[in-house]
């Protein structure tokens, strides 16, 4: 009993100067920033650490799941998390060597409970286990409470809702418990007017309803939080007005995700437009689908896009993430595509959605399968007048006519002792479907200062993913 009473004193102290005053309380052990002196300066080591524990029912041993758990240090002022199914616990964060970290639980119908421990090893922190005592009931009621000291989260219906109209709860109920200096929830005798107000928030109309309201029984008051028509995040704040002084509560963070898919907000895109996928089979290429609701917000992560290919195959569907983007593989294989337009070579792909009135909507974009290189030179001769220019023009391209893929590079060397070239000599392909990256030309000319027969020889190589080609064509420059 002398045990219980004593750990309800300690806590009670720890609890009332982390409210008062979390940084003045750790500023007396708060080690100086790093120093690096030639006369011997101390340095500081910090680092990110796994921090790790659990809460268990002090009664019991059973874990306690979704208890509120805050940590105080050097570097972590307040971190906020909850424990799993299993009691457990943990967070990346920056430490410092032999700093004390304060840790405080706290689980509705439970005390509010605290240990600390200090930092020995710099990787793994793990605080010591600790044990929730539930509140006493008897008599006909709960435990007596003193006068109100601190407010707590204390549970949250819903951590994410989604905008007006979205087709996703719109509406979460956030509950705080205003407690007294042991921890203990204030009782009905000591109820105080809690008031809420929205911190930082995306500004699409959200609302908090209502914006105050008396603690309960338990010490308990709730609000709801209403989306707007613009995803975000969105910070909800209680207050609580005493006579002397103003508790306030650590902001929550509520996500806003985005609503169903529109069409005007609705497009995809391929990493490549032109790969060399007609003729080898096995190669991805990606497409991407960006999908946004009708105010322009990303939509609700995990929102289902289906893809169809009129060319090789295609992985058939992806769920889009928070920023409203999914992607799938286009992998090159039979059936080889044929544009009933474009021709040869050009694959439609189609992706497919559900939007707020479960009509299907569809965008399309054409892909190039771009196949074997070839190569050829317009004239095949080689004949510079004296003092004088030849021109000549070539083409590369693949079987279809079409360019190849993007990295390919183009070389035109030009070899006689009496001429030389300029144009389109040495240079490497863009991703591409223009047939423009499929015709080059440039000129030879005679650099010599006597008249004289000398051969020459042009050779046009190419070199890619699509393979390899050349041509080699002779004659003599004057």
């Amino acid at each position: 009993m002398k045990n219980d009473t004593f750990m309800r004193i300690i806590t009670s102290f720890i609890f009332g100067a982390l409210i008062l005053g979390i940084s003045i309380l750790f500023y007396s052990c708060k080690v100086e920033e790093d120093v690096v002196s030639s006369t011997g300066g101390t340095n500081v080591v910090t680092v990110k650490a796994l921090i790790s524990g659990q809460v268990v029912d002090k009664a019991t041993g059973f874990p306690v799941d979704s208890a509120l758990v805050r940590i105080f240090g050097n570097k972590l002022s307040g971190a906020v998390l909850y424990t799993a199914s299993d009691g457990q616990f943990f967070i990346e964060g920056e430490v410092e060597m032999n700093e004390v970290l304060m840790v405080l639980a706290y689980k509705t119908n439970f005390k509010l409970d605290s240990t600390s421990v200090s930092v020995v090893d710099i990787e793994n922190v793990t605080i010591p286990q600790i044990q929730l005592e539930e509140v006493v009931t008897g008599g006909g009621g709960t435990t007596p409470s003193g006068d109100p000291v601190s407010i707590f989260l204390s549970a949250v219906s819903s951590t994410t809702i989604g905008v007006k109209e979205s087709g996703s709860t719109e509406t979460t109920q956030i509950t705080f418990v205003v407690q007294d200096s042991a921890g203990v929830p204030v009782d009905i005798d000591h109820s105080v007017i809690v008031e809420f107000s929205l911190g930082a928030g995306p500004g699409g109309g959200e609302f908090l309803s209502p914006t105050s309201v008396e603690t309960n029984f338990s010490g308990q008051a709730s609000v709801n939080l209403t989306s707007g028509i613009k995803a975000g995040a969105v910070q909800v704040v209680a207050r609580v007005q005493l006579a002397t002084k103003t508790l306030t509560s650590l902001p929550v963070p509520i996500t806003i995700h985005g609503g169903l898919p529109d069409f005007d907000h609705f497009s995809i895109a391929p990493a490549l437009v032109n790969f060399p996928g007609y003729n080898i089979f096995g190669l991805e290429n990606q497409i991407v689908a960006f999908v946004g609701d009708k105010y322009a917000n990303p939509v609700k992560p995990e929102t289902a896009v289906y893809f169809t290919t009129s060319g090789g195959i295609i992985q058939g569907s992806t769920l889009t993430n928070e920023s409203g983007i999914g992607g799938v593989n286009l992998i090159s294989a039979l059936p080889r595509p044929n544009h009933q337009t474009l021709g040869e070579g050009f694959a439609t792909i189609t992706a497919s959605t559900i939007d707020e009135n479960s009509n299907t909507i569809s965008r399309e974009t054409i892909v190039l399968f771009s196949g074997v290189p070839q190569v050829s030179i317009n004239p095949t001769t080689i004949n510079v007048p004296n003092g004088g220019f030849q021109t000549f023009t070539y083409t590369v391209n693949d079987q279809n006519g079409n360019p190849l893929s993007n990295g390919t590079s183009i070389k035109v060397t030009v070899e006689g002792e009496s001429v030389d070239a300029q144009g389109d000599l040495d240079f490497t392909l863009p991703d591409t479907q223009s047939p423009s990256w499929t015709q080059f030309s440039f000129f030879v000319y005679d650099i010599a200062d006597t008249v004289a027969v000398n051969p020459a020889t042009i050779k046009i190589e190419v070199n890619g993913d699509n393979g390899q080609a050349f041509t080699t064509i002779s004659g003599y420059g004057n």
